[in-house]
């Protein structure tokens, strides 16, 4: 009879997201193309540095290299929660804010054990959440000027990640890729001698495309890892809504629907490198290159991104596996260190980048079947020498691993 322990996961990781389920306007940098890039969700990777492509762990369904996906030895499903501050500053103020969700789900399940595993996920690969107002006076009446935008493009992968032998690992994903993005200009005027106005701009996104991820094991304690991700094309369609208000009157003056129009987003290409010393220690190191600079619109080059890359290190200790160990011998230690440039281009071609650090902890429960993972992380992005801002930004995220022995025979 097959052991239910997965209601045991989706209550837990339900609980949270009721109790954090809300999101606020995020960085400033959000506010170019289709937002913040996402390369990874999972606060076991996040803990190492954002290290992943070639990390052979059995809990974290890999959803950035597919080749990974081999080394979980049973049915998986994980659930990441993010949440963020983001202290800003630029030559007029200081600025706060906050955003916290959900930051993916995926389901995992062999085919067949330590050859074949099947994986289907959704997670976020942008972000697209800012705010933004300011007041001025327009002979003696006053009013608030507000931009408020959210949204961004998730990715639905399914794939499969197998072994070819011992030594080499493969894998690929295709991937549903859809989402919106939304900017509500707002004008607010203090007199009620004025109408209000409001203008909505809706981005809605979809296509897909592929990706493939190798691993190689030329020893033992040794993996090295790449994964490609192909130049897909996105179709876009904008829809603008016009309306004013006074008071509780509100009219809509019109709503226009644009043709639809392609987006061809840049091919990624991603190294890893996982070293195991002794089965104590296991030290990962990841490098992601995008050329946003080849980013087209209507085959049209958009010159105003610069290339994306991003390095990250991490040392993990690993769990002692001697069944008397006590508890806190059972769990997992990590920490990172990650440095990146953003694709956002700023004025006068100068480009942002972003640096920080990590920590994490992993705490399993039913023995090996299941894992809670956290990370916190700490970064410093731009530079307002050069920037138009400076951000400061704390990072607390939760993944949660529930298992099950799937299609086993019990007497």
């Amino acid at each position: 009879m097959m052991k239910i322990k997965l209601n045991i996961f989706i209550l837990f990781f339900g609980l949270l997201t009721i109790i954090f389920a809300t999101g606020y306007a995020g960085s400033y940098y959000n506010s170019r193309g289709l937002g913040d890039l996402k390369y990874i969700s999972n606060a076991q990777a996040i803990g190492m540095g954002g290290s992943v492509i070639a990390v052979p762990d059995i809990y974290q369904i890999n959803s950035l290299n597919p080749a990974g996906l081999v080394f979980i030895p049973i049915t998986r499903m994980g659930g990441d929660l993010i949440h963020e501050a983001i202290w800003s500053k630029d030559y007029i103020g200081d600025g706060f804010s906050k955003y916290t969700n959900l930051n993916g789900i995926s389901l995992a399940i062999p085919i067949v054990k330590t050859r074949l595993v099947s994986s289907l996920g959704i997670i976020p690969s942008t972000r697209f959440n800012y705010e933004y107002d300011s007041s001025d006076v327009i002979e003696d009446h006053n009013y608030t000027k507000k931009i408020i935008a959210s949204g961004g493009l998730n990715k639905i992968s399914f794939g499969f990640g197998g072994a070819i032998n011992k030594y080499i690992y493969l894998g690929g994903y295709f991937h549903y890729n859809f989402g919106k993005l939304e900017q509500n200009w707002k004008v607010d005027f203090a007199s009620d001698l004025f109408w209000d106005s409001s203008d909505k701009i809706t981005r809605k996104m979809w296509g897909v495309n592929w990706s493939a991820g190798m691993i190689v094991r030329p020893i033992s304690s040794l993996y090295v890892g790449a994964v490609y991700s192909w130049q897909y094309k996105l179709t876009v369609q904008d829809q603008v809504e016009n309306s004013t208000q006074k008071g509780s009157l509100v009219y809509f003056i019109d709503i226009l629907k644009s043709e639809k129009k392609k987006l061809y987003l840049p091919e990624l290409l991603g190294l890893g490198l996982t070293y195991v010393l002794k089965e104590k220690y296991r030290f990962s190191g990841d490098l992601v290159y995008q050329p946003w600079t080849d980013f087209k619109k209507d085959n049209q080059l958009i010159t105003d991104f610069n290339d994306s890359y991003r390095f990250g290190i991490g040392i993990e200790m690993l769990p002692s596996k001697n069944m008397l160990a006590k508890y806190h011998q059972k769990m997992t230690y990590r920490m990172g260190y990650f440095f990146q440039q953003l694709n956002f281009q700023a004025e006068g071609g100068n480009a942002v980048s972003e640096h920080g650090a990590s920590v994490g902890i992993g705490f399993p429960y039913y023995g090996s079947l299941g894992r809670i993972d956290v990370a916190f992380r700490y970064s410093m992005r731009g530079d307002i020498s050069t920037n138009p801002v400076e951000e400061k930004i704390f990072q607390f995220f939760i993944s949660v691993s529930g298992g099950e022995r799937w299609f086993n025979r019990t007497r």
